[in-house]
């Protein structure tokens, strides 16, 4: 077992704990499929970490390999920060101008930085956006924000 593993493994869990609570607040009809997804992610988890233990147990001597050094040998902080500004750019965009065309610029933006070919970020948007108004708003029937500008 690794130190990453303990890591994964607890932001997993608190992850699953974080949407039971938040699904409590919605209806009991609407609870069902929310629970029955953090129930599957965390028995997933729990089957890991079991199978994660049983390695440690089969090794001599019984300690967690730090695996950090190695994991962050290539981290990039540059892309790091910029994927993250996206990440907060795209929820306020999103709240301002809606759904798909904050998704369109989030994609744009961070397709161009990491210097995909305009071919693929047109193909990328173009089947996204399609994929999700097809599921989303078609299929489903999902209402999406349409932000304070254009709702």
């Amino acid at each position: 077992m690794t130190r990453s593993d303990v890591g994964v493994i607890a932001m997993i869990y608190a992850t699953c704990l974080l949407f039971f609570f938040m699904t409590l607040n919605l209806k009991p009809a609407a609870q069902i499929y929310p629970m029955c997804l953090i129930a599957g992610l965390a028995i997933l988890n729990t089957l890991y970490f079991i199978r994660r233990l049983a390695g440690l147990f089969k090794t001599s001597p019984r300690v967690l390999v730090d695996d950090l050094p190695e994991l962050f040998k290539g981290f990039l902080p540059t892309q790091f920060f910029f994927v993250l500004g996206a990440c907060a750019a795209y929820l306020g965009l999103l709240y301002l101008i809606g759904f798909y065309i904050a998704g369109f610029v989030y994609l744009v933006a961070v397709l161009f930085w990491f210097k995909v070919k305009a071919a693929y970020i047109a193909a990328t948007v173009v089947i996204l956006g399609a994929l999700v108004y097809g599921v989303f708003t078609l299929f489903l029937k999902v209402p999406l924000p349409k932000g304070v500008i254009f709702g």
